[in-house]
């Protein structure tokens, strides 16, 4: 791996893939900071634990309490990407039945739209917990 801090320090980026104006992601910059983290890797062969250790943190430094509808919500969300889930594994290769591609492209889909959502209650839940932080000390 590079021990590039440049690389390091854009890979770890905190909220770079959360537009906290609209709590929604923006995939074109979590691309980009991907594409930087593994940048100037050379002819190595990618190292997809060490980005996910480089980005492990993903900018939580306070303790969460969350409501229960956010809870709720992580955990709709996490049942539906295990059912989903379960469906892909299914209609693999040596699965039990086939899905069409358009069926397959709607669940990377809805996989991704899930994933999102359930990072999206918790960057708002992180967002509170620093103010929260920032007013106990003014």
């Amino acid at each position: 791996m590079n021990s590039n801090p440049q690389t390091a320090r854009a890979a770890a980026n905190p909220g770079s893939s959360v537009d906290s104006s609209s709590g929604t992601s923006r995939p074109d910059t979590a691309l980009s900071d991907a594409i930087q983290a593994i940048a100037g890797h050379g002819d190595q062969p990618l190292d997809i634990h060490e980005i996910c250790r480089l980005r492990r943190a993903c900018g939580f430094t306070d303790d969460l309490a969350l409501t229960e509808w956010e809870a709720q919500a992580i955990n709709t969300r996490l049942y539906g990407l295990s059912a989903i889930s379960a469906l892909l594994i299914g209609a693999d290769d040596g699965g039990s039945f086939k899905l069409s591609k358009w069926l397959q492209g709607g669940l990377h889909s809805a996989l991704y739209a899930l994933t999102e959502d359930a990072q999206a209650v918790l960057h708002r839940a992180n967002e509170k917990a620093a103010e929260g932080q920032k007013g106990g000390a003014a």
